[in-house]
């Protein structure tokens, strides 16, 4: 008996610096704590399944060795593992037919389709039992830390409780002592997922229809799009304005222009240097009318996009440029879609108000030219006109 409590033993101590030298930290579920704990329950259930001392001693080793594989390689930790426990017995000369014994074990545990000798079916139960345990909220908190940090994904609540469910529901146990220790605590953990499943799904749905989000949110939007329409309605006020004056000061310059010609060609040629501040203030004039015209130009702009573009909601579909171009059926299935999912319209919405400040920004663009036109055209007329009157 000593004997074989020395080969454990010695396995037990070999496991123990392999993972202090080198399992990663990030590893807080599978490391050698939870090997410790898959120890003792195969010690527990080959003890009542009445194993002989050498059975029970494979059934130890191969347990003390199912999770070395995780220092080497995550994603296929159970290769790893059998690789290591096959170098581990062969240094120590170990019987070429024992060590089949003891690395089948672990292949029938974990990379057979299923489990059929009894030490396979206890050391699996065992790996397992943790679902069959009271503490499944903190062990399953530590499993989804260490897959989020090895795999570099995130799970969200509904995705792990998902996750979780069907890592219950595909669990299989296999020994009548696993049953009995761990059946009914499993069964009541299923129905506990299950209820944390459907507030996780209703909490889901509570973000998708944005009733989370919050009356600040909808405000925001509110309160950013009147902030657009009324830039947009300032700067056709400009724009009006803008050519009401120029327009005027056209008119003027054209009445003078017609006055001076009827005066006469002697009148012309002796005032004929007066032409070029009124030059200067008409074409000044002109040029701010067509820059604020172009600003105050309704311009409907359309995209051009696949259906999939759509389907993907790569594009809004909110503006009328847009939506014209589908058919009445499409367009009410699309928002559909929308009310659907209240995260997509809100990004519809953000998609529109960017459109809406490139509208806003080409305008005030076109209205600053046509301004800075007509105010260096004023300025330019008037300083020409004190030039002439000084030298005459």
């Amino acid at each position: 008996m000593a004997k074989h409590i020395d080969k454990e033993l010695e396995a037990s101590k070999y496991v123990k610096e392999l993972f202090l030298e080198k399992l990663s930290p990030n590893n807080v579920f599978h490391n050698f704590s939870h090997t410790e704990h898959i120890v003792e329950i195969c010690r527990d259930f080959g003890t009542q399944a009445e194993l002989s001392k050498k059975e029970l001693q494979n059934l130890l080793i191969a347990a003390w060795f199912c999770e070395t594989g995780f220092t080497k390689d995550y994603a296929s930790p159970w290769r790893e593992s059998v690789h290591i426990l096959q170098d581990y017995l062969g240094e120590r000369e170990v019987h070429e037919e024992r060590i089949k014994a003891i690395v089948q074990i672990l292949i029938g545990a974990f990379l057979d389709p299923q489990p059929q000798a009894l030490a396979e079916r206890i050391l699996y139960d065992a790996y397992w039992s943790f679902l069959g345990e009271k503490k499944l909220d903190r062990v399953g908190n530590l499993l989804r830390m260490e897959k989020e940090e090895k795999e570099a994904s995130k799970f969200s609540v509904l995705d792990w409780q998902v996750f979780m469910q069907n890592l219950l529901l595909n669990t299989k146990i296999y020994t009548p002592w696993a049953l009995e220790a761990f059946g009914d605590r499993k069964n009541r953990n299923v129905d506990e997922i299950n209820g944390e499943l459907r507030e996780a799904e209703k909490e889901d749905i509570r973000k998708k229809t944005g009733k989370d989000f919050g009356r600040g949110v909808d405000t925001v939007y509110r309160v950013t799009l009147k902030n657009h329409m009324d830039f947009s309605s300032i700067a056709d006020g400009k724009a009006n304005m803008i050519i009401s004056i120029n327009t005027l000061v056209l008119s003027i310059i054209i009445t003078v222009g017609s006055a001076g010609l009827s005066m006469g060609q002697a009148f012309m040629i002796e005032r004929r240097m007066l032409i070029i501040p009124l030059v200067i203030l008409m074409l000044s004039s002109l040029i701010a009318i067509v820059f604020a015209v172009l600003s105050a130009i309704p311009k409907v702009s359309q995209n051009i996009f696949a259906k999939e573009d759509i389907a993907a909601h790569k594009v809004s579909m909110l503006y009328f440029g847009n939506f014209l171009q589908l058919s009445k059926p499409e367009f009410v299935d699309y928002l559909k879609d929308l009310k659907e999912d209240q995260e997509i319209l809100y990004d519809d919405l953000s998609k529109d108000l960017y459109s809406l400040g490139q509208v806003l920004q080409k305008k005030y663009r076109l209205l600053t030219i046509s301004y800075r036109v007509f105010i260096g055209g004023l300025v330019l007329s008037v300083v020409a006109l004190l030039v002439i009157l000084l030298l005459m």
